[in-house]
């Protein structure tokens, strides 16, 4: 029997809407997992670059720390061959022009400050959001940490620091840093020939001094050794970032 023609059409009209509906359904879905695939590639590329960043800012930090660590080695042995003056008699000329070359030469500071642009980023513009694999977070945060304590001791180191100029300034005629005849001071703070005055006479300032000048060589040296074991993390984190981003 033949089936009636508005039977048919309802039932032919019925699959159409079915499938235009499944088919806007599924442009819809596609088009959201391609915006999903182009935020996960977009996200990746800016985490990538931020991680490049960082690189670069630990690579300067493996520089600079390499340079502080050759200076504090030779302001330390600067202020050992000072202190071994303590049992001389500084009345002497070669004592008294030693006193002056060796303290005027060791009495200048490197300090490393780090380049923390990118962990600044990472730390305040949402970039800890960004990163997503494992265990970076932590390295960065560990290597901040660091910097952070290499500050702290930076600030101790300094305060020891302004305090043995200040007994310096007791003892010695420290005005001859600006007479060319005695030092280049901005050439090297290099001694001339000429002997410089004579120290003042005080037993107890001159025990200050070389007490001060006592913490100043230990701060130095755990300045310097804060510095080696900096640079060694730094090293670690450049590897270990470059081997989880296949930046090599």
């Amino acid at each position: 029997m033949d089936q009636p023609i508005g039977k048919y059409n309802s039932a032919k009209n019925l699959k159409e809407y079915l499938l235009e509906g499944l088919m806007i359904f599924l442009a819809v879905m596609l088009g959201f997992i391609a915006e999903n695939i182009r935020e996960d590639l977009a996200q990746n590329q800016k985490e990538k670059a931020l991680i490049e960043s960082l690189i670069l800012n630990l690579k300067t930090d493996t520089t600079a720390l390499s340079s502080h660590i050759n200076r504090n080695l030779a302001k330390n042995k600067l202020f050992d061959s000072l202190l071994a003056l303590s049992s001389q008699d500084l009345t002497e000329p070669k004592y008294l022009y030693n006193f002056y070359n060796y303290y005027i030469r060791g009495a200048s500071m490197s300090l490393f400050i780090p380049s923390d642009a990118a962990i600044m980023q990472i730390k305040t513009d949402g970039g800890l959001s960004i990163i997503s694999k494992k265990g970076v977070i932590d390295s960065i945060l560990n290597y901040d940490k660091q910097n952070k304590s290499i500050e702290r001791h930076n600030g101790v180191y300094t305060e020891e620091s302004e305090y043995l100029w200040k007994s310096a300034y007791k003892l010695m005629q420290i005005k001859i840093l600006k007479d060319t005849s005695y030092v280049d001071f901005f050439n090297g703070r290099v001694m001339k020939n000429k002997i410089p005055p004579a120290l003042v006479k005080d037993p107890e300032e001159m025990n200050i001094f070389f007490g001060s000048l006592t913490r100043n060589l230990l701060l130095t040296q755990v300045n310097r050794m804060y510095m080696v074991n900096h640079k060694k993390d730094a090293e670690n984190l450049i590897q270990f970032l470059t081997a989880t981003y296949h930046l090599e």
